[in-house]
């Protein structure tokens, strides 16, 4: 579904999907009424609160508007909220849900604490700076498995950090010990790596420990880390590389690895000959995402890359310099240095750092510091009497996921304690539970995972009490449910109103059409092709070649010799047929000529066979489709040779070609843009050779900057209306802003609009 009708549509949905948070003002003062919709008032405070924010997200309106402009755009977008609700879409289930859904959402962010919060950000950002390569060894234990089992792994992770202290070595202990599988490869060492990669208690511990040093034993949810940093270094910041990429499968066939390997060669041997690089990728690269960005990549920091690829970029020097080939698991690359950027300030990365910190661990840190002052705010009293018994109690199936409470029993009824003045029973936590252990919990000890789930529903029970009040204390948290609940309304209006008429009106939309033909035209085109040759010799080659279709690309390849009588392939044919494997797999627009000949003292069958065996391993061993083949059998009625008998015992192979471009790669093998082909349907502006001759069928030659250029104009299109089939996109997008702007004028009619202009005038 399209919903970019117009600027407008696109500017509220972007408010009310994409909020951005400011402090609203506290002051008891009444807000004036800056206008009415049918009646219904709307305020200065709500007004104000939506123009700012939205000065902060992209600028859909062409330029910054005035809150005077502004309004009238806030006008339609609320005129269209009022028609919604004055149909009761407001009150449906669907919409119900659908906005506490969005609201539960955002309530998170409101929960937790903003200056705990910010610390953490802050700290995240500080640690950035810096990168650390460490090492390290896992001791496995749940995190809540029974207490003897978490001692007796934390007295196994003191034990072998003796060993380390005593100067046993690191990786071979970490091989031998550590429950990281990673490590039977690695010897415990992770690389490189910054904050907001690891675990944060991991994080932290690395961070704080000395060059050298082997840490205690260190507790995450994996069990008990033995953590030794290696080194330390200022953060290198982001590189901004371009790429070109020889896909290559780690356990492919010979044939594909050297394929490969030949082909990552050619294209770096053409960047050593002075060719640019973009061009370069555009002819090598096999990566689709990057071939149209000339091989660009995004930047990219220390661990976000695999290993060999990183090191390559990093190890980029200077700008525009390239490596050479190297491999990894994804295949061949040559890496080109466009940019260093050094880590960006505080302020532009606090939103990315914010999003990675709600996502990892550390976060609960900030909703903690909440859950203590919610705990305080709200009443919260605890029954320890009952709470011990509660953890003493058997609670049999709770590690296997199979938990069934008893929650007629004397103790679901006790007060586990009081929240808001309101007693919260046993048999509520009972419930929680049952619900949250689904699956197995392998490792874990009963009594330890109902003391963990004991105080998720601590937190759970005071968030949830602490929701329904949030409008009531936080007037960003109001003004932010009002913007969800307001964008949902809009959605809803604009797509029975407006987006699905457009889309299901085809007579509405062949009628705009026809009263607004002129505005949907086609340029003038013409279908061409350019030869731009580095000489008038390349460019009789050039003709020549491509007089005929395929186009033979005289490829040499050494015919296959057979004794007299033989048709089978010998090991010394394989070897020989390997090369054209080689050349087949990398050209995939390469056609090849199998001619088979025989001796006049042979058998007339003879060359069929050879040509038969041949096409055979081509097809069966080397995976070469049977398309891509053109078998030929001359016997012994067309030799090969008319002076020596035995040349007359062979298979001979032509390589021939449907593209151009491989035609033109021909050329370039010497020299660079020998030769550059440009073929297809152009607009005036899309090529500055073709805008600078007269656009009419045929071929004209021309000289420039000491090149030859030979133009074949095909057809020549002139310029012309679109029909209603080629413009129809267009049309639609714009039958829809018709239909929307009569659907306002409309709405204007049925809910009167009276703006307090004194208020309006007050505006900044």
């Amino acid at each position: 579904m399209r919903l970019t009708v117009c600027c407008l549509t696109a500017l509220f949905t972007a408010l009310a999907f994409r909020p951005v948070f400011s402090q609203t003002s506290t002051s008891s003062a009444p807000d004036p009424v800056l206008l009415t919709i049918g009646g219904k008032p709307t305020t200065v405070g709500e007004f104000n609160q939506v123009y700012r924010k939205n000065l902060l997200v992209a600028d859909t309106t062409g330029g910054t508007a005035t809150p005077r402009q502004y309004l009238d755009l806030f006008v339609n977008y609320k005129l269209k909220v009022r028609a919604a609700e004055a149909r009761g879409l407001d009150t449906t289930q669907a919409f119900r849900e659908e906005l506490a859904t969005y609201r539960q959402q955002a309530a998170q962010s409101f929960l937790t604490d903003k200056a705990a919060t910010e610390a953490l950000l802050r700290e995240a950002y500080e640690r950035m700076k810096e990168e650390i390569n460490a090492s390290h060894l896992l001791v496995s234990v749940p995190a809540n498995a029974a207490p003897a089992d978490t001692l007796a792994a934390y007295q196994k992770a003191m034990a072998l950090r003796e060993r380390l202290l005593n100067g046993e070595d690191f990786a071979a202990l970490a091989r031998a010990n550590s429950g990281d599988a990673s490590a039977a490869q690695n010897g415990g060492n992770l690389g490189w790596f910054t904050a907001l990669q690891m675990v944060y208690p991991f994080e932290s511990a690395a961070y704080r420990l000395d060059k050298g040093k082997v840490s205690l034993p260190v507790r995450t949810q994996f069990g008990y880390h033995l953590i030794r940093v290696n080194d330390r270094r200022a953060a290198q910041g982001k590189v901004k590389v371009a790429h070109i990429l020889v896909r290559l499968a780690p356990n492919a066939p010979q044939p594909e690895q050297a394929a490969a390997k030949t082909k990552i060669d050619e294209a770096h041997a053409a960047l050593q000959r002075g060719e640019p690089f973009e061009r370069v990728v555009k002819q090598y690269t096999d990566d689709a995402t990057s071939r149209s960005t000339g091989g660009v990549l995004q930047p990219f920091g220390t661990g976000q890359m695999i290993g060999p690829f990183e090191s390559a970029a990093f190890g980029l020097k200077k700008v525009g310099a390239y490596s050479a080939p190297f491999q990894t698991t994804y295949g061949w690359h040559i890496v080109k240095l466009l940019e260093k950027l050094p880590l960006e300030p505080y302020e532009q990365l606090s939103g990315v750092i914010r999003q990675k910190v709600q996502a990892d661990g550390r976060s609960s840190l900030g909703k903690q510091v909440t859950l203590a002052r919610l705990k305080r705010e709200n009443g919260f009293s605890e029954n320890p009497a009952v709470l011990n018994e509660v953890l003493a109690a058997s609670a049999p199936g709770l590690t296997e996921g199979k938990f069934t409470p008893n929650l007629s029993g004397p103790l679901a009824g006790k007060t586990l304690f009081t929240l808001g003045g309101q007693p919260v029973p046993v048999r509520r936590f009972m419930e929680f539970v049952r619900k949250r252990v689904v699956e197995p919990q392998a490792g874990a000890e009963p009594g330890a995972l109902l003391r963990e789930l004991y105080g998720q529903f601590v937190e759970d029970e005071n968030f949830r009490y602490e929701e329904p009040h949030l409008e009531e204390k936080n007037g960003d948290f109001k003004a932010l449910v009002q913007e969800f609940h307001d964008g949902i309304l809009l959605f809803q209006v604009m797509e029975t109103d407006v987006l699905n008429k457009s889309l299901s009106d085809s007579t509405g939309q062949v009628a705009y059409f026809q009263r607004n033909q002129t505005k949907y035209k086609m340029p003038e085109s013409v279908a061409a092709t350019v030869l731009n040759a580095a000489s008038r010799d390349v460019l009789d080659q050039a003709r020549k070649l491509l007089a005929k279709q395929p186009y033979p690309l005289n490829r040499k390849l050494p015919d296959l010799y057979f004794d007299r009588g033989q048709t089978s392939l010998t090991e010394k044919h394989r070897e020989q047929l390997f090369d054209l494997l080689v050349i087949m797999a990398k050209n995939p627009g390469y056609s090849v000529e199998v001619t088979g000949n025989a001796d006049t003292a042979e058998d007339d069958s003879v060359s069929a066979a050879r040509v038969r065996n041949v096409v055979r391993y081509l097809t069966s061993g080397g995976g070469i489709r049977m398309t891509r083949i053109v078998e030929i059998d001359e016997g012994k009625f067309k030799p090969a040779s008319k002076t020596e008998r035995d040349k007359n015992q062979r298979v001979g192979f032509v390589f021939f070609t449907n593209s151009k471009q491989d035609v033109a790669n021909r050329f370039n093998q010497s020299k660079p843009d020998n030769l550059i082909v440009s073929e297809g349907v152009f607009r005036k502006g899309e090529d500055k050779l073709l805008d600078s001759v007269p656009w009419k069928p045929g071929r004209q030659t021309l000289e420039r900057g000491g090149r030859v250029i030979q133009i074949d104009i095909e057809q020549v299109q002139p310029a012309r209306l679109k029909s209603f089939a080629e413009a129809r996109g267009a049309v639609i997008n714009d039958y829809q802003a018709e239909l929307e702007r009569q659907w306002v004028e409309g709405l204007r009619r049925q809910f009167p609009v009276v703006i307090n202009e004194e208020e309006v005038r007050k505006l900044k």
